[in-house]
């Protein structure tokens, strides 16, 4: 895997900023798979960044399938010696798009094409545009503050985060984070991913599970992290801690990524009004995804059911509770 950061596709497109003549384009290689060719680009007059996705000429493209973006354009690039005998798609962020939502976008797209397995270019492209599509119904989405639920959950996520970034793991932390991604877990790491599930009310915790894959993976360990919060006048609001994290991010080159990544959570600056709920964490811990923790499991399930969502009575489980120090120590990160 590249790697691929927000940091480092902004550092390849200011290199490609400057317009040289009349040229209307200006690219630089990023990585090949298999037969196809992946480029930064930077489209002028405007010098709109771009990610330019290459298949071989017998690649019958259908323009219909092509997404019409919001915040960015999905255009065929044609008559450039570069991309000679190559069909050329081209992911151009619009005036109007948000730098930041764009780099996140790019550099997602980028690791779910590195992430089909086989290589070939039917499943890249199809990969493309489909995951080009989910970005599209996000950038086309009405932002509106984030519910009571949401604001827990992600109050949830962010403690982990800042508990992961305690750890040996560091600033790698950030990229662990794979929830706002679209990830079926919150957490990646290393091979294993913790999934976390957060509540602040004084009854039973009943948690969402939103997928049969978000308990049911190949990763391993996988961990069900349970943050319960309460409010309490020594507590923190989302806002606090969003700003904690950014001073911490800030000081590391990070801040970028993480504002990218809360943009596509939904959470607006704007709306900080709206989160001024303080809440200070009761308690924390998390279950192991074992044969014992009941769950869906797509290897018990009829083949016909191909989705399924359930709630999981976290009080009712019968399997240990682990602290997240006893997590820690399974992924060696202490």
């Amino acid at each position: 895997m590249a790697g691929w950061t927000e940091d480092g596709l902004a550092t390849a497109w200011r290199a490609l900023a400057k317009q040289e003549s009349n040229e209307d384009w200006r690219f630089v290689h990023l990585t090949s798979l298999g037969e196809v060719s992946i480029e930064a680009g930077c489209h002028f007059p405007a010098g709109r960044e771009a990610l330019i996705v290459a298949f071989p000429r017998a690649w019958a493209m259908n323009s219909a399938r092509l997404p019409e973006g919001a915040g960015f354009d999905v255009v065929l690039v044609t008559d450039k010696a570069v991309f000679s005998g190559h069909t050329a798609i081209a992911l151009v962020r619009r005036a109007e798009g948000a730098p930041a939502i764009f780099a996140a976008m790019t550099v997602n797209v980028l690791r779910a094409l590195e992430n089909v397995t086989n290589g070939k270019s039917q499943a890249i492209v199809d990969t493309f545009i489909d995951r080009v599509t989910e970005w599209q119904a996000f950038m086309a989405r009405r932002h509106r503050p984030l519910s009571s639920e949401a604001q827990v959950g992600l109050m949830g996520e962010l403690w982990m985060l800042n508990r992961l970034l305690d750890s040996s793991l560091g600033e790698d932390a950030l990229r662990c984070w794979q929830g706002p991604m679209r990830a079926a877990q919150d957490f990646h790491i290393r091979g294993g991913a913790i999934e976390v599930k957060s509540t602040a009310g004084g009854g039973g915790f009943l948690a969402r599970i939103n997928s049969i894959e978000q308990l049911d993976t190949d990763r391993a360990p996988l961990y069900l992290g349970a943050l319960r919060f309460e409010e309490r006048d020594d507590g923190q609001s989302l806002v606090d801690v969003v700003a904690r994290l950014r001073d911490r991010l800030t000081e590391t080159g990070h801040r970028r990524a993480f504002d990218s990544l809360l943009l596509i959570l939904g959470y607006l600056d704007e709306h900080a009004q709206h989160y001024g709920r303080v809440l200070a964490l009761k308690e924390a811990g998390a279950y192991l995804a074992s044969d014992e923790m009941p769950r869906l499991r797509r290897s018990n399930l009829p083949a016909a059911i191909r989705s399924a969502a359930f709630v999981l009575d976290l009080d009712a489980l019968n399997v240990p509770l682990l602290t997240v120090v006893d997590v820690l120590n399974a992924f060696e990160l202490s």
